[in-house]
């Protein structure tokens, strides 16, 4: 998503959904299951003057209707570890798993990921050696010698039909608008 310097970009939440349940067992353990698919949910605001709607308008025009557009994570997209230099998948995995085996690297857990050939975001939450644990489970397969990137991250998102598109009467305009990443 591109906007002039015109347009603000302002108060960005990225939230997780994961869908879960848990129950205690009559033996007192502590019982959790994934019951969907875990995406991020977007809300952002938009500023701009009066002058300037018509370039709200037109990304209004173009997105509303369910059309993808990618947006920058802002500093949750900076990566601040001490990995220097390219990662890389060292065979195939298929869609589905949980553990990528990589190139040699020092990511760390929490970081967040993607693959070269899709855009689901991933966030690493386990490591053995190099193999990496990623969740969500794998959406899509990676081939071998697939570069995992861990900088510069960008998610694709939809903006959600609940959004009222309100302008207000003002010289200074602000909207908020809610995104889910697209699946």
């Amino acid at each position: 998503m591109t906007f002039t310097n015109n347009i603000k970009i302002n108060n960005v939440t990225l939230s997780s959904t994961e869908p879960r349940y848990s129950n205690e067992s009559w033996t007192g353990a502590m019982i959790t299951r994934s019951t969907g698919i875990q995406y991020y949910t977007l809300q952002f605001g938009l500023s701009f003057n009066q002058k300037d709607v018509a370039e709200y308008h037109a990304f209004v025009s173009q997105y509303s209707q369910g059309k993808p557009f990618t947006m920058a994570l802002g500093h949750l997209s900076t990566y601040k570890g001490s990995q220097v230099g390219a990662v890389s998948t060292t065979s195939p995995a298929v869609k589905g798993v949980y553990q990528i085996n990589t190139t040699a690297n020092t990511l760390e857990i929490g970081t967040l990921i993607q693959f070269s050939n899709h855009r689901k975001i991933y966030r690493i939450i386990g490591r053995t050696g190099n193999t990496i644990q990623i969740f969500p489970n794998l959406r899509a397969n990676v081939q071998i010698n697939e570069t995992i990137r861990y900088t510069s991250i960008e998610g694709e998102f939809v903006l959600l039909p609940d959004n009222e598109y309100q302008l207000p009467i003002s010289n200074v305009m602000s909207v908020q608008l809610t995104a889910r990443e697209n699946l």
